[in-house]
């Protein structure tokens, strides 16, 4: 007895070196996993990621991954620890007919577990540390934040890979022993020949996969940003995966079966052993086909929206807002606009700075709910989907502004929206009905995005002056004493300034000010601020940065004692938070992309072999018929490439028709380059079919090597 116990660790090892064409990639594949699970955890264990500026956003984004990520590899490992235990059963049977006990088997395979579990930690492990920090200012690189910063491994994160891993394994050993302890040695001979079960009622799932599939092909694409947005992608995923896996399993049965109906076609000698083979392998194999197609899916939807979004990052940063800088007034009393430019102008000057896109304008400002075609003072409580904020302006300013010669008259008006197209001949403000002589389709104040339907505000082009207060008064607005003047630019560093020059130009030059609104109190605070000691974060600023900074905080100053002032923005720090998360996306983006590639890669691979290992008898079946050898080989790698080529069908059709829904969701964080994504998902689309063929015609290698002994 102790020596049959004693036995059973190196046959354990000696199994696994004699299935590594089986065990190898599945090893592979779980190191990388438990590699890319452990990175995680460590940039989550760090300190130093919680107190980096922006670190919260970076967070975060981690924390979702993480958690996405452990929710993918659970049943991905116990999918592909299928393959493994399917193709063991045969050697599982031998050993229980030679005379090895059950329990003797299943100690036999906890020994295996232990050895898988071993090495998939150790190198996990190794890798992490070796890789790690790397990793850590990538995601600091993408994220914009500090990359001088010390990277700590902490033992949380072994214990949390060590345990996850842990759990893997052992919810696999214990289906691998159920499986085996269920079975007797004759069922276990034949189970690793066997494919995947035939569905029953395969018309009925067939119609349902049907409508499964079209149903989320239609919320794709009729979708809208709206509040519910998130909630219909997530549905319309789920009615596309479970439509994909109906239509495999089911529906491609269900079409060979009407193909083989059909006796004109089907008793042709090409069409005959082509309809048959592929009913057989599809019966098979159907379900791990979805999966291949689905996994293709999301590869190429990753890749597109990660590419797409590095790419438009900075249209995406600067969406939100007309320009970098804005200075705003309020009130009767107001500065002189020319000669308010001429000393921000001067002041840019000393700072070696260019002013760029200079806009200014007046208008006055109201906030509405839109009822159809309806502007209405009151909403539904709570009703922030329906708030809109509306600029009124007169004729004369619009054409001033936009160098244009417009005419309107009485009870006219022309109407521009950011978002999608007001689309109304008329617009009632409560009561009030105005034609609308035209809608606008672009303006120099904001532009316009048809696809930013959660983010719409209107502009209003009214007659006069008289016009304008009327209708402002309707929403309780005294445009007397409340219109605003609006002064925004975009700013382009020329030569710096030394720093001596800097300090002499502007005494504020060395206070880091962003994403500040200035008031006349606030001024007299930080000036008194800039008595003490230096801001010692300043010095790390490159001479760009410092101007930039200089420039800001004295624009904000002067500003600050002008009539009527409302407030300066400085948008840079928001433009830097946002670019934080979407870099945080891009990292998660580029590892999820890994890891469904990978996954794609070994479910592929296992997928040949299974072909390989079921050809190895068929061959000799067509043989018997009397087929030829160089007949068969057409016919069976013809047959394969048809198996292998469905699920990339498939992954393009799902790509191109969930890239609307994939832009409605982009729109949500500020993306609005048609162009952009469409070159991007077709670009993408010619790739990864570039990368699936070439790793079908590596994988196939393997699917060769098993069948080159028919014959």
């Amino acid at each position: 007895m102790s020596r049959s116990m004693s036995l059973m660790p190196r046959m354990a090892a000696n199994n696994i070196r004699k299935n590594g064409s089986v065990y190898f990639p599945y090893i592979g594949v779980s190191v990388f996993a438990m590699f890319t699970f452990f990175v995680f955890g460590l940039i989550l264990k760090n300190d130093i990621i919680w107190t980096l500026p922006k670190g919260a956003y970076a967070v975060m984004l981690i924390q979702i991954g993480y958690v996405l990520l452990g929710l993918i590899m659970l049943p991905f490992l116990y999918y592909t620890n299928s393959f493994l235990i399917k193709r063991r059963k045969r050697e599982l049977g031998l050993y229980s007919v030679l005379g090895l006990e059950k329990k003797h088997i299943g100690i036999m395979m906890l020994w295996e577990s232990l050895f898988l579990y071993c090495i998939v930690m150790v190198g996990a492990i190794a890798l992490g540390l070796l890789f790690s920090r790397l990793i850590f200012l990538l995601l600091l690189n993408l994220a914009k934040m500090p990359v001088d910063v010390t990277f700590m491994v902490k033992p949380g994160a072994v214990v949390n890979t060590l345990v996850f891993y842990a759990f893997v394994m052992g919810l696999n050993l214990f289906v691998n022993l159920v499986q085996v302890g269920k079975s007797n040695p004759v069922e276990l001979m034949g189970d690793s020949r066997k494919g995947e079960k035939e569905p029953k009622r395969i018309g009925l799932w067939s119609l349902a996969g049907l409508a499964a599939l079209v149903l989320g092909y239609r919320m794709a694409i009729m979708s809208q940003l709206e509040s519910q947005v998130f909630t219909d992608f997530f549905l319309a995923v789920f009615l596309v995966v479970m439509g994909t896996y109906f239509l495999f399993t089911s529906g491609s049965i269900a079409f060979l079966r009407i193909l083989k109906k059909k006796k004109g076609f089907y008793y042709r000698p090409e069409n005959f052993i082509t309809v048959s083979g592929m009913l057989y392998r599809m019966k098979k194999n159907a379900a791990s086909l979805s999966n291949i197609c689905v996994f293709s899916t999301m590869v190429i939807i990753t890749v597109v929206c990660t590419v797409s979004v590095y790419l438009g990052m900075e249209s995406i940063l600067t969406s939100g807002f007309s320009r970098g800088y804005e200075l705003n007034f309020i009130g009767a009393e107001k500065p002189d606009a020319g000669q308010l430019k001429q000393e921000v102008q001067a002041i840019a000057q000393r700072h070696g700075i260019n002013l760029e896109e200079e806009l200014e304008y007046n208008c006055v400002g109201i906030r509405a709910y839109r009822r159809e075609n309806r502007l209405c003072l009151e909403g539904e409580p709570y009703d922030y989907s329906g708030w809109i904020h509306v600029s009124l302006m007169t004729l004369e300013e619009y054409n001033r502004l936009e160098h244009a010669e417009e005419t309107l008259q009485p009870g006219e008006v022309l109407l521009f929206s950011s978002g999608p197209d007001f689309a109304g001949e008329t617009v009632s403000f409560e009561e009030t009905e105005y034609a609308v002589k035209r809608e606008l389709t672009d303006s120099s104040i904001i532009e316009k995005h048809t696809n930013n339907a959660m983010g719409s505000d209107y502009i209003i082009v009214m007659a006069d002056q008289e016009e304008l207060s009327r209708i402002s008064a309707v929403y309780n607005v005294d445009s007397s004493t409340q219109e605003s003047f609006y002064y925004g630019f975009w700013l382009d560093v020329a030569e710096p300034a030394a720093e001596g020059e800097l300090a002499a130009g502007s005494p504020m030059a060395e206070e880091n000010y962003l994403e500040n609104e200035y008031s006349i109190e606030g001024v007299s605070t930080a000036a008194g601020e800039l008595s003490g000691e230096e801001d010692q974060t300043t010095q790390e600023k490159s001479p760009e940065e410092a101007a930039i900074d200089g420039f800001s905080a004295e624009v904000g100053q002067y500003a600050a004692t002008l009539p009527g002032f409302a407030g300066y923005v400085d948008h840079r720090e928001r433009m830097a938070l946002d670019e934080s998360m979407y870099g945080g996306l891009l990292f998660i983006g580029i590892f999820f992309g890994a890891i469904f590639l990978i996954c794609l890669l070994i479910i592929m691979y296992y997928k040949q072999i299974t072909e390989g290992f079921e050809d190895q008898n068929n061959f000799e079946i067509m043989q018997k018929v009397g087929m030829g050898d160089r007949e068969i080989r057409r016919t069976i790698r013809k047959q394969i490439s048809m198996v292998f080529a469905l699920p990339l069908v498939g992954a393009l059709c799902h790509t191109a028709v969930g890239m609307r829904m994939v832009y409605m969701l982009l729109g949500a964080i500020g993306f609005f380059e048609t162009k952009l994504l469409i070159t991007c998902s077709l670009g993408g689309c010619m790739v990864f079919a570039l990368v699936y063929s070439i790793c079908y015609k590596r994988t196939s290698a393997t699917y060769y090597r098993i069948v080159r002994k028919m014959g």
